[in-house]
């Protein structure tokens, strides 16, 4: 089995924290070439307590592109593929919106290849063939 990054982010909140802010990163490294910003647009919250179950863990819209990016991480021992992911419609502001969705156990390969989708989903390469690609990756 691959090295999981953030073993226990649902047990601990310490943990947890680390994780998402590791996605924070990520998306900034991506983003920081195009001088593009970006804000999450999902609330996290439920009656004022944040929530800490992975869904999601990080997202993100980015209004220079009118794009926005979600990941869902799952337990490590949860069944199926370490990583998947779809494009979807969404409604932000009223507005139809793009949404690359990314559900995956972290681990070292499965990051690397939603580092490759975002950067496709940045840069308006990434269609449902070209995500195929990168998912089956061995």
């Amino acid at each position: 089995m691959a090295r999981v990054l953030y073993q226990n982010f649902l047990e601990d909140k310490n943990i947890y924290n680390l994780a998402q802010a590791s996605w924070g990163r990520v998306l900034a490294s991506l983003l920081k070439d195009f001088d593009y910003t970006h804000s999450p647009y999902l609330n996290d919250r439920q009656n004022g307590k944040k929530e800490y179950d992975g869904n999601p863990i990080f997202n993100a819209y980015i209004p220079e592109i009118k794009r926005a990016v979600r990941i869902i991480q799952v337990s490590p021992e949860e069944e199926g593929d370490d990583i998947s992911g779809w494009i979807d419609n969404i409604q932000l502001k009223n507005k139809n919106t793009k949404e690359l969705v990314l559900d995956l156990k972290l681990t070292k390969e499965a990051k690397q290849r939603a580092r490759q989708l975002i950067s496709a989903w940045i840069e308006a390469e990434l269609d449902e063939k070209r995500m195929g690609e990168i998912l089956a990756k061995a």
